[in-house]
């Protein structure tokens, strides 16, 4: 037996065909999806976004801090709470007889068991109307040197005197400064946060002999300072 006879493709009928192959290949485009053709993202092709380039200032203000500058803090102090310490009560008798900036508020709390002769109390005050002018820089941070300075003519105006030599420390999770600070009545150890315009001073102050139940307090008030 021979073999079957080939059905054979006309040339012309074969060129068409590869013609009509081509052009599909040229019309390729984004699969449909549900909602329409799927655009640019994983496996589309698309070129990736370059990552958004961070400014040199701000590049700097991430490095770790000198420790040399303190950071101001770049929230409103005016929003700080605080708890009264237990065996202290809030009382409304004392104020502020030499004010170191604007008085925006202040509180104070005396100790209840013992109870103390005048003098003996817990203090926290918030001022306002601070002005750094061209000693803090672009990142909100002022040498320590111009902050000495500050408490420095602060002490000048009530005459007192230094007992310790400022240390860095936080309040509230912000840098800070605290001092042992000598007057002619009464003593008391000062904290002091500061921002660009604010102060919130938190101070503890004892007359002679009184210092422990004053410490007693003093620890737990500035631990409960939140601010924000």
């Amino acid at each position: 037996m021979g073999a079957p006879a080939r059905r054979t493709v006309p040339a012309v009928a074969a060129m068409a065909l590869a013609i009509i192959l081509l052009a599909g290949c040229d019309q390729v485009g984004p699969t449909p999806g549900p909602e329409g053709p799927t655009g640019a993202g994983e496996g589309s092709g698309a070129a990736p976004t370059a990552p958004p380039t961070v400014p040199p200032g701000l590049l700097e203000c991430r490095e770790d801090p000198d420790p040399k500058q303190l950071q101001l803090a770049d929230v409103d102090l005016a929003t700080a709470t605080w708890s009264t310490p237990s065996d202290f009560e809030v009382v409304t008798n004392y104020h502020e007889d030499n004010p170191v900036e604007t008085i925006e508020t202040t509180w104070y709390a005396e100790p209840t068991d013992p109870r103390l002769p005048t003098l003996n109390v817990l203090n926290v005050v918030l001022y306002s109307g601070l002005d750094w002018g061209d000693v803090a820089d672009d990142c909100g941070r002022v040498p320590l040197s111009a902050i000495e300075t500050r408490l420095a003519s602060y002490r000048d105006q009530i005459d007192a005197v230094p007992l310790t030599d400022a240390a860095m420390t936080t309040v509230a999770g912000l840098p800070a400064l605290e001092q042992d600070i000598g007057l002619a009545s009464y003593d008391y150890h000062g904290y002091w946060v500061f921002s660009e315009t604010q102060l919130l001073h938190v101070y503890c102050q004892w007359t002679e002999g009184n210092r422990d139940v004053i410490d007693a307090g003093c620890g737990p008030l500035v631990d409960s300072v939140r601010v924000g």
